[in-house]
């Protein structure tokens, strides 16, 4: 591969485009922290809510919560400043690595709750209670964090090398994940940081599409009808259910295109950045759209889920009519 050449005019030129890229970081982190904030707050203010299940969705909140709350308002007023005030070598690593750590321990912890609700749903109660007791689940999650840790320091030996070498100075986009938005850039990736990223993102989709599509054939064929919209299991129907099913279906696959379409532009870019240089605008596109996981995670696992809405009203003392509520009269709920 080649090496990239005039990287001085490469950083001049993306200067403009730098600025509108500010703009979208500034508003991404604001959308996010406040999902992410208010799901956790939710949770550990409201009894009901303290589930095994809510555990897994606020340590998904607190993954993106490095990359919405943390890295974004930095990198957005990195790209704002002029070129000439550039951070230290030893700052920019350290805002590189709450990215690298936020996105990894993100993508792990969702691949936890899409094994938790396909636990939840398609095992018996007594197996689910065995495998997601309190110490098992603690595990879990400590186990995420744990891997996305020891991933992040080879990570972290290799920039802090890399300072050394180019002595911190310049524009220096290939120490980073992220580069300027610039159409006369080229990105040069770092083989480790392309390699863990695609292997990461792999793994999740192989395990939510392995999980929902068990989901899938759990509603199909058991006489118990499941909620998936709730994750909840519902017993003793009186009469059919098949239009609500179609609705469970629908939102299921909702969840699903969101993650594919989301994870897969960036995930086919970076792998082609593993053998060649690319052009810095497809890049960044891909990078923004994944960026939107971060922001919707709360979104997708709460829209639909009555109890958060129910703990979401008593808490900012706001009454809706009760014509919204999504559940059936005379269905008996069972919550797990």
């Amino acid at each position: 591969m080649s090496n990239v050449s005039n990287t001085s005019s490469c950083c001049e030129g993306a200067l403009s485009q730098s600025i509108s890229l500010a703009v979208a970081y500034a508003l991404l982190a604001t959308a996010g922290s406040f999902g992410n904030l208010l799901v956790i707050y939710l949770v550990y203010s409201v009894r009901r809510l303290r589930s095994t299940s809510n555990a897994f969705i606020v340590n998904v909140c607190a993954a993106d919560l490095l990359v919405c709350a943390l890295w974004m308002p930095q990198e957005a007023a990195a790209l704002a400043q002029p070129m000439g005030h550039a951070a230290s070598a030893g700052y920019q690593i350290f805002r590189g690595g709450l990215l690298f750590l936020g996105l990894v321990a993100s993508l792990f912890s969702h691949s936890l709750i899409a094994l938790n609700r396909y636990a939840l749903i398609t095992k018996v109660p007594a197996a689910y209670r065995s495998i997601y007791r309190r110490r098992n689940a603690a595990a879990m999650l400590a186990t995420a964090w744990v891997l996305a840790a020891l991933l992040l320091l080879p990570w972290l030996t290799g920039q802090a090398g890399s300072g050394r070498r180019d002595g911190g100075g310049g524009c220096a986009p290939l120490r980073h994940l992220v580069p300027a938005l610039s159409e006369r850039c080229l990105v040069r990736l770092s083989p480790y940081t392309a390699a863990v990223t695609a292997s990461t993102i792999l793994a999740q989709t192989a395990v939510l599409l392995y999980s929902y599509f068990k989901i899938f054939r759990k509603v199909q064929v058991s006489v118990k009808r499941v909620s998936v919209l709730n994750f909840q299991i519902i017993n003793n129907l009186p009469y059919p259910f098949a239009r609500k099913d179609k609705k469970l279906r629908f939102y299921v696959s909702f969840v699903l295109c969101v993650f594919i379409l989301t994870t897969q532009p960036f995930l086919w870019v970076i792998l082609c950045g593993l053998f060649q240089p690319l052009p810095s605008l497809p890049y960044n596109v891909s990078w923004l759209l994944f960026t939107l996981l971060f922001v919707l995670s709360p979104y997708l696992y709460t829209r639909k889920n009555e109890e958060f809405r129910k703990s979401l009203r008593s808490v900012i003392r706001v009454e809706f009519s009760r014509a919204s509520v999504g559940v059936e009269p005379g269905i008996q709920v069972v919550s797990r």
